[in-house]
């Protein structure tokens, strides 16, 4: 299995809670449009869901 990657984003606030309300609608029919497979379209979702953590952590969850 690879090796994770640690990314280092800076947003400002606006665009951290833009991005969090995309992250908080988007599902996997979203991925799926935007995919070349269902493997892609799961991985895409995954690393939603992950972005989304990180979102929320960073005190971005929106409701």
């Amino acid at each position: 299995m690879p090796e994770p990657v640690n990314l280092s984003l800076t947003l400002n606030p606006d665009e951290a809670l833009a991005l969090a309300q995309f992250v908080k609608r988007a599902d996997r029919d979203t991925a799926r449009r935007h995919a070349g497979d269902e493997r892609e379209a799961d991985l895409i979702y995954e690393a939603w869901i992950t972005l989304r953590s990180a979102l929320a952590d960073a005190g971005f969850a929106p409701r």
